[in-house]
């Protein structure tokens, strides 16, 4: 009915779809497509200015990222002490969920969260949170609501902000504004603990750094580095760094309860190259073909390139589960250029390369180390995702039970 482009009005606010994945990869690949909207959900979040990371530009996007990216390297991304981490992380999760397991049915929607967090957090804020941590969790289960009920145009409150102040309650302000003042106090105390206890000349993660630049500029100096702006890139980080890789996580075992085929076909894979006497590890990927196609194959249903990710000029039968579309003739993996999970171009994902260690490290130990089949008290999961900020799988809940060695 309509092309790969379509202009239409939201409100007062002009919009253009672009479809295919041709035009996608054009578009995000475009400098003069770098920016970001500007209405008041965007600036509501960071006090009413644009700070941050995320839904900047210019100047401060480029001071932000520039800053982000160098000290997160410095603390770990892509090095030694992030794989230490992850490992840690895999290792603590199976024991997370052996617990869980125990108990009942496990919710799978919600059990990766802290795991993914927290291969994040330790480069961030120099510690990892326990699972127990009652303040976390409470600050979680916001973040999902926050992704379930917010849409990336901002809603009606982008268009009609006026509507705050006639009915906050039926236009979503109240609650917007309950999400974030508890995610602003959460992260707010997480930075007045490094105030409290300034590091010697030597920062221990990224707050330390940025709270070091704060403490060198001059009075009369006009940089982004101010304490408003470091709540807001904490912000940024800890929703999108962690419901993202949350969420393809979910989806994944989502899909993989509803085809046990292939779970046991992976488990067959992981059995045979990493043994029962150990855990996987990232080394191993290149060892794993079917894994690493599964988890090529899950990037279609999660990230908001649908029609991209839907092209059928790029992909074969996009609307069906074929995980083998990833692998050649000779059953080794096979990438598609076409999927873009991660974007392109300048505004490309910064923390690719964790995400991509913390899904295959993850996923692969839940897999080892379990047998897994739909809960029958809680029937199967609907495959109809919340269609928020991201596409986030509905509550479901599985029935995990550990594997012996």
């Amino acid at each position: 009915m309509y092309g790969p482009i379509l202009g239409l009005k939201l409100g007062n606010q002009k919009v253009v779809v672009i479809s295919t994945y041709d035009l996608v990869k054009k578009a995000l690949l475009c400098e003069d497509l770098n920016g970001r909207p500007d209405g008041f959900f965007f600036r509501v979040r960071s006090f009413g200015k644009r700070k941050g990371l995320l839904f900047t530009e210019d100047t401060t996007w480029t001071q932000c990222r520039r800053f982000t990216m160098r000290h997160l390297r410095m603390f770990g991304l892509g090095q030694s002490a992030m794989k230490k981490q992850l490992v840690i992380e895999a290792r603590e999760l199976v024991d997370h969920l052996q617990k869980l397991s125990e108990r009942g049915a496990v919710p799978m929607h919600m059990a990766f969260d802290v795991a993914v967090l927290n291969s994040l957090w330790f480069m961030i804020a120099g510690h990892r949170f326990r699972y127990e941590d009652e303040k976390l969790q409470e600050a979680l289960v916001v973040v999902h609501d926050a992704f379930r009920l917010m849409d990336p145009l901002g809603g009606v409150m982008s268009q009609m902000p006026f509507l705050r102040f006639v009915i906050p309650e039926l236009s979503g302000y109240n609650e917007l504004m309950r999400i974030l003042e508890k995610l602003w106090g959460f992260l707010d105390e997480e930075i007045k603990m490094h105030e409290s206890e300034p590091s010697d000349n030597k920062p221990r993660d990224l707050i330390d750094a940025f709270l070091s630049e704060m403490s060198n500029k001059s009075d009369d100096e006009n940089t982004f580095f101010d304490r408003e702006n470091l709540l807001v890139l904490c912000l940024d980080l800890f929703m999108a760094g962690s419901k993202t890789t949350t969420d393809t996580l979910a989806t994944t075992f989502l899909f993989l309860s509803l085809h046990p085929e292939w779970f046991k076909l992976l488990q067959t894979e992981l059995d045979t190259v990493v043994g029962r006497l150990r855990a996987p590890l990232e080394d191993d990927l290149p060892c794993l073909p079917m894994t690493e196609a599964f988890l090529a194959e899950d990037t279609i249903v999660l990230f908001d390139f649908h029609s991209a990710h839907n092209d059928t000029a790029c992909w074969d039968q996009p609307d069906a589960f074929r995980p083998q579309r990833f692998l050649d003739e000779r059953g080794r993996f096979r990438r598609n250029n076409s999927s873009l999970p991660f974007g392109l171009g300048k505004r490309r994902c910064p923390g690719e390369l964790l995400a991509r260690s913390s899904l295959f490290l993850l996923f692969t130990n839940v897999v080892h180390y379990f047998n897994m089949e739909i809960s029958a008290e809680h029937g199967e999961p609907d495959l109809n995702a919340y269609d928020g900020f991201t596409l986030s799988p509905k509550p479901y809940y599985l029935k995990l039970t550990k594997r012996s060695d």
